[in-house]
C-alpha cells in the first residue's frame, strides 16, 4: 500500500506517493517518491510529474541525477498511477541506486496528450529539469555539489541545451552530463561550460552518427570537455535487433544540421541556421530534417552497458 507524504519544501499543494520498488527475486533495491511540481517551457507554466528513487537505508547526502526520457515512455509507471518514464530511466534508477545515487525521472508529457510522432510540440524538458534542480537543492537529503543530468533520445536532445549560451543555470550547474542517443539535427552553437559532456551513440542508430560528430568539433572548439562514445552494432535503442520502418524521426540534415545561434533574431527567437551557413527557418527544419524513418528492434541487449556508462562517467566526476 501506498502512504502519502506532503513535500513542504516543494511548490505548493506537490503530492507525493513512496513506495517500495522490488523485484521477486530481489531485496528492495530503493524506495519510491512521486510529487508534482511547475515547470517552464518556453515561457508557460506546466505541470510535471517526477519519481525519486532512494536507495535503501541511505545515509549521509546523496549525489542527484536527473534523468529526462525519450518519447515513447516504455518503461516503468510511477507508484500512484500518474506519470511514467523510458526503459533507460527505469535501468538507471535501478543500477544508479545500488550505486548510492538517488535518481529523478520527470514525465514531461504529463497531463498532455503527446504523441511519439508530434515532435513539434514536445516541451523543453531541459528546462524543466533546472526547475526540479532548483526545488531539490531545498531538500537536504542531496548533495548539491553533486547533481548530474542525463537523458535518452528526446531527453538526450534536449540534456545539450546545457551548453547554449541562453541556459539560465540560476544556481549551481550540472556536475556532469550525459546524453544518450540524440539526434544532433538542430543544435545549439555551444559555450564553454564547467562541466564535462558525454555523448553515446549506436553505431547502427537511425539517428545517424554524423551530425553529432559535427557537433562535436563544434563543442571541442568552445573548449567544452566532451566524449563522443560509439557503441557499435547499437540502433537507437542500443539494440542488436534493428531495423528501418515508417515512422517520423527528425533525423534528414545528417550531413547539414541546424544550429541555434548565440544571440536572437530580429523577433526574439533563436537565430537559426544550418551549417553550410544557409538561413534556416522552421518551416525549412521541418521539410528538411524531418523524415517518414523510424526505427524498430527493442532487444537492448547493450542497454545495460550504457547504464554502467553514464553511471561510471558520473562517478569519476563527484566532487
Amino acid at each position: 500500500m501506498y502512504r502519502f507524504v506532503l513535500l513542504l519544501s516543494m511548490l505548493s499543494a506537490i503530492l507525493s506517493v513512496s513506495a517500495c520498488v522490488t523485484s521477486p527475486a530481489e531485496k528492495p533495491t530503493y524506495t519510491a517518491e512521486v510529487f508534482e511540481f511547475s515547470g517552464t517551457s518556453r515561457g508557460k507554466q506546466k505541470p510535471v510529474i517526477a519519481m525519486i528513487a532512494i536507495p535503501p537505508g541511505s545515509q549521509g547526502k546523496l549525489p542527484l541525477i536527473i534523468t529526462l526520457h525519450g518519447s515513447s515512455r516504455d518503461g516503468v509507471n510511477f507508484p500512484g498511477g500518474k506519470g511514467r518514464t523510458d526503459e533507460y530511466s527505469s535501468r538507471l534508477m535501478r543500477e544508479g541506486t545500488k550505486r548510492g545515487f538517488a535518481v529523478v525521472a520527470l514525465d514531461a508529457f504529463y497531463k498532455t496528450d503527446i504523441q511519439p510522432s508530434e515532435k513539434t510540440t514536445f516541451p523543453n524538458s531541459h528546462q524543466y529539469a533546472l526547475d526540479l534542480k532548483d526545488i531539490l537543492a531545498k531538500d537536504r537529503r542531496f548533495d548539491t555539489k553533486n547533481v548530474f543530468l542525463t537523458g535518452f533520445s528526446y531527453g538526450g536532445g534536449t540534456v545539450l541545451k546545457s551548453v547554449d549560451s541562453r541556459t539560465d543555470f540560476k544556481s549551481m550547474p550540472w556536475r556532469a552530463v550525459a546524453s544518450a542517443e540524440p539526434g544532433c539535427n538542430v543544435i545549439s552553437e555551444p559555450v564553454k561550460v564547467p562541466f564535462p559532456l558525454l555523448i553515446i551513440k549506436g553505431s547502427e542508430s537511425h539517428y545517424y552518427l554524423e551530425p553529432c560528430q559535427y557537433f562535436e568539433r563544434l563543442l571541442r572548439a568552445a573548449e567544452v570537455n566532451v566524449t563522443l562514445a560509439v557503441i557499435e552494432g547499437a540502433n537507437h535503442f542500443f539494440s542488436t535487433d534493428g531495423r528501418i520502418v515508417r515512422g517520423i524521426a527528425v533525423n534528414g540534415c545528417r550531413y547539414n544540421p541546424v544550429i541555434r545561434k548565440k544571440g536572437k533574431s530580429a523577433g526574439g527567437n533563436p537565430w537559426l541556421e544550418f551549417a553550410d551557413g544557409s538561413p534556416a527557418t522552421l518551416q525549412l527544419i521541418r521539410q528538411k530534417c524531418f523524415t517518414t524513418m523510424g526505427g524498430a528492434g527493442k532487444n537492448r541487449l547493450l542497454l545495460d552497458g550504457v547504464i554502467e556508462r553514464v553511471l561510471g562517467y558520473f562517478e569519476e566526476h563527484k566532487s
